[in-house]
């Protein structure tokens, strides 16, 4: 998810931020809400906490995408007999999957469903028992596609800092850390990214699953990069080709610091990765217009950059017809392969209302 704050939150001044430290609930706290009368969060266990612990900075690691293990016909995901409907929810990008309950995969089928993900970039799946298999099994599920993602920032169950949590309620104090909804700072909450791009090796196969959800609102949008890619006309691709995006997220964790909040990797130097880069299961190529920590276009001037970032965002924010959104209730699972979508958050939910999902996901190979 996103994890800009540029995007989403104005900086403190600094009479707040002792306040703000204050309200941060660490290991240890107790729950917020009343369990009693049943005002509380109906997942206290995956209440987020801000521990503060350092982890080894990452390092590149071998890869081998599951994908490339999956059928053509995905005949382990979509078993014969078994009643699994597939609905494409556009013609080029999503679907929507029934009759397949994720903690019942074996690795065959979770195969099968990382290439679908590269071939389809966002699957729902509703009615799933994911989120009451406990953190363990989850966690285990999505290992199957790489290593885990540690957030360098943001609130994760006690124990399990390859969760990010994001929760909003209206009777927990550490809201404050957050922007509320329908108080955006500017005209649109829309923000469109990859989550992560500034890690050597960002995230590929994510699961964001529900536990609480409005009964409106609070909907993630995606945009196909590999259709946007295919949009471009031969001649301007070919201008794009062998450019370089400089990604950085030192502001990010500077700011964490600032409001004495984690900081859980050392301050990366900036990493080079390809605005167009390739799948590497499929062959597709991806327009990698990452948002966030996208800084410049490594040789060009700033201006010249941001130029170039303004047209391209043009086109994932005017193309309709490129995106999809996936709105969630208790039991949705949602599956997207990072690589090949760009997501954005919106913030159109009521003020009084519990939004609790949890993102976990697997670092994937080293764009090219």
């Amino acid at each position: 998810m996103s994890y800009s704050i540029t995007e989403t939150e104005t900086i403190a001044k600094a009479a707040d931020v002792a306040e703000r430290v204050a309200r941060l609930r660490l290991v240890g706290d107790t729950a917020i809400g009343d369990a009693a009368n049943g005002t509380g969060p109906l997942y206290p266990a995956y209440l987020p906490v801000w521990d503060p612990t350092k982890f080894p900075d990452w390092e590149e690691v071998p890869f081998v995408d599951a994908g490339s293990r999956g059928t053509a016909d995905k005949r382990h995901l979509l078993a014969p007999g078994l009643g699994a409907r597939v609905r494409p929810i556009t013609p080029g990008l999503g679907a929507e999957i029934h009759g397949v309950q994720l903690s019942q995969l074996g690795t065959a089928a979770l195969d099968d469903l990382a290439l679908l993900a590269a071939e389809r970039g966002v699957l729902i799946f509703r009615d799933q028992d994911f989120k009451d298999i406990g953190p363990d099994a989850q966690l285990d599920v999505v290992r199957h596609f790489g290593r885990l993602h540690i957030h360098p920032t943001m609130g994760h169950p006690p124990g399990y800092p390859e969760m990010h949590v994001v929760y909003r309620d209206p009777t927990d104090s550490t809201i404050a850390r957050y922007v509320k909804p329908n108080e955006v700072p500017r005209v649109s909450s829309v923000g469109w990214h990859q989550d992560h791009p500034a890690e050597i090796q960002p995230p590929g196969i994510t699961f964001f699953f529900a536990l609480e959800a409005p009964d409106a609102g609070g909907d993630t949008l995606f945009v196909s990069l590999t259709e946007a890619y295919q949009r471009l006309s031969e001649e301007f691709r070919k201008r794009l080709e062998g450019l370089q995006v400089v990604h950085d997220n030192s502001d990010m964790l500077e700011h964490s610091g600032a409001l004495g909040g984690p900081v859980r990797f050392s301050p990366r130097r900036q990493v080079l990765h390809p605005l167009i880069r390739t799948h590497p299961v499929t062959g597709a190529k991806i327009l990698s217009i990452s948002g966030g920590h996208a800084r410049r276009i490594y040789g060009y001037k700033q201006e010249e950059s941001d130029y170039l970032f303004g047209f391209l965002n043009d086109i994932l924010r005017a193309s309709g017809d490129l995106q999809l959104r996936a709105r969630y209730e208790p039991g949705t699972v949602v599956v997207w392969d990072n690589r090949v979508v760009a997501h954005t958050a919106t913030y159109d939910f009521k003020g009084d209302e519990r939004r609790h999902v949890v993102r976990v996901a697997a670092m994937a190979d080293v764009p090219k």
